[in-house]
């Protein structure tokens, strides 16, 4: 991290800055962050002075060098502000900072074409990692400036890409996003001319693998390209992109001695509409532990089958649930087994349509598969914990986090600031890890978890009883909750032995230091024989239905 902000620093004595944000203490804050390496920097409150600011500088042709601004600005809004300054300058490098995570900004966002999308409370790594991108490109600007190609590919930079992309609106399109990983971290070990070396035989190597339909490459950042088809082309893309992923990942040269290779990570996406969006979202669900990931997003394809039609339909749901604050939580009660009275409430994820409520069966596999869960699980979040203070004191509320969920960077800072701008005391929330014990063998989601549990918040622990079970990773762990698989507790009153298995199991979890939680009980017969079998809480419709809070 040292060496990395040292490296931003340099060249910092021609650096400008403008910073938009109508909240003083978040602009001064950023501006004691970002002066570190700008010379100069410049704090606007709203739309309309920091307009004037940018006109200003631009005219007597001194830009800044960087724009950060929020979206939600008095007098004129961030999506407005940086179309005028698009239209003064198409080359102007801006950063988002905003607390929206909804797709109608982003995807407004990704068509002005901003070098950047931070959500607050800022993640300083997000931040160094778009600070490099940026100042990275400040060479290739120069060189372009009286060109659209990039000198190190030969290919056409992202304004040609939307061009192409806009001439063409109402015809279908395949896009392919690939993202060089890691070349930040040749460009800190052997600098950039020879990172440069690397990536001018890495674009030969691609254009070699692309056969007919031939396409069109464009470099659209530091360390991400981007590949045109004409027409619907998804399966060939996909084709192509696992190609592609193979042969980059054994794909090397060897500078000052050292073996420089990398891999490819290829975000696809296919239609007429929205197609740069879909295929960055693509791209982001993608992982590299494997050398290398392909990932598909092809909404709008069109084929006979009305399945896919359907899939297109909840696809359309989930987009409209999200920019439309649609996104409800239920909130079932998860009860003392002996008092049986309310001692958490879960909270179950369900999407408004026309009136109607849709559960997770109608829309779950769909939104994880193309990428969709990041931004769902966000609302749902940020839902559940403004509607918190309405739920019964002294109570817990439960959320779901799925290990996709866990992977997310930002996640950890985004539910400490929700609780912390609700002002909910962080031991009221609990997480339930919805992929049991299995999301801690991957360091990511474990980090995440260990991470939550130092901040106060509470662990439950997903299918206990059934698949792999890992007793040390448990011991180490220490989850506050455990559930009993509903699998195992679905047999009270069928098998006669199974309150004794039941009884065993509940003391395994209470020497671990937890308590046991019987999930879908729907039998209140049952409750009598989950108590005599010393389990600590019981959710169910035997013990009380989901129901919906809303702020009169």
């Amino acid at each position: 991290m040292a060496n990395s902000i040292q490296r931003l620093k340099e060249g910092a004595e021609t650096r400008s800055v403008l910073i938009i944000d109508d909240d003083p203490e978040i602009a001064e804050s950023l501006s004691r962050i970002l002066r570190v390496f700008f010379r100069e920097y410049v704090i606007a409150s709203d739309g309309e002075e920091a307009l004037a600011l940018f006109y200003e500088r631009f005219k007597a042709s001194n830009p800044f060098t960087l724009v950060v601004t929020d979206l939600e600005l008095p007098k004129l809004g961030g999506l407005r502000l940086i179309r005028e300054i698009r239209a003064l300058s198409p080359s102007q490098p801006i950063v988002i900072l905003s607390a929206h995570d909804e797709a109608a900004f982003m995807a407004e966002a990704i068509a002005q074409n901003v070098q950047g999308y931070l959500l607050k409370p800022l993640a300083m790594p997000k931040l160094f990692n778009t600070l490099e991108k940026v100042f990275s490109l400040e060479h290739v600007a120069d060189a372009a400036a009286e060109s659209t190609l990039d000198p190190i590919t030969g290919w056409n930079l992202f304004p040609v890409l939307n061009e192409r992309i806009a001439a063409g609106e109402e015809s279908p399109i395949t896009l392919m996003r690939l993202r060089v990983n890691h070349f930040n971290n040749i460009i800190a070990f052997v600098g950039e001319d020879y990172a440069n070396e690397y990536l001018t035989e890495l674009s030969r190597l691609l254009e070699s693998l692309v056969y007919e339909p031939k396409g069109e490459f464009f470099r659209t950042a530091t360390d991400e390209f981007c590949l045109l088809f004409q027409g619907e082309h998804i399966d060939y893309a996909a084709e192509l992109a696992g190609n592609m992923a193979s042969v980059v990942r054994y794909f090397h040269t060897s500078e000052r001695g050292i073996i420089l290779n990398s891999t490819l990570s290829v975000g696809i996406a296919s239609g007429s509409g929205n197609v740069l969006l879909h295929s960055k979202r693509a791209l982001e669900t993608t992982n590299d532990r494997s050398g290398g990931a392909v990932s598909v997003y092809s909404p709008l394809r069109e084929v006979d089958d009305p399945s896919i039609t359907s899939s297109r339909d909840i696809l359309r749901m989930i987009f409209n649930a999200l920019v439309h604050e649609d996104i409800v939580p239920l909130f079932q009660p998860i009860v003392d087994a002996h008092t049986l009275k309310p001692a958490m409430y879960q909270s179950l994820i369900r999407i408004r349509k026309d009136g109607q409520l849709y559960g997770p069966d109608t829309f779950l596999n769909l939104a994880i598969s193309m990428g969709q869960m990041v931004m769902i699980t966000r609302s749902m979040i940020r839902n559940t914990l403004q509607l918190y203070p309405l739920l019964e004191k002294g109570t817990l509320v439960v959320i779901n986090l799925s290990s996709n969920d866990l992977s997310d960077e930002g996640l950890v800072a985004y539910i400490r600031f929700w609780t912390e701008r609700f002002g909910i005391d962080p031991s009221s929330v609990a997480f339930q890890l919805i992929n049991g014990i299995e999301t801690l063998y991957d360091d990511a989601p474990a980090s995440t978890v260990s991470e939550l549990q130092r901040e106060g918040y509470k662990i439950i622990l997903n299918h206990f009883g059934a698949g792999e079970f890992d007793l040390p990773l448990l011991l180490s762990l220490k989850p506050d909750y455990i559930n009993l698989h509903p699998k195992v507790t679905e047999k009270l009153g069928s098998d006669e032995g199974i309150g004794h298995i039941i009884a065993s199991m509940v003391e395994i979890v209470h020497l671990v230091g937890s308590k046991a939680i019987a999930k879908n009980i729907s039998d209140a017969g049952h409750i009598a024989l989950l108590n005599a079998a010393r389990i600590d809480y019981i959710q169910g419709y035997a013990v009380g239905d989901p129901f919906e809070v809303t702020y009169e």
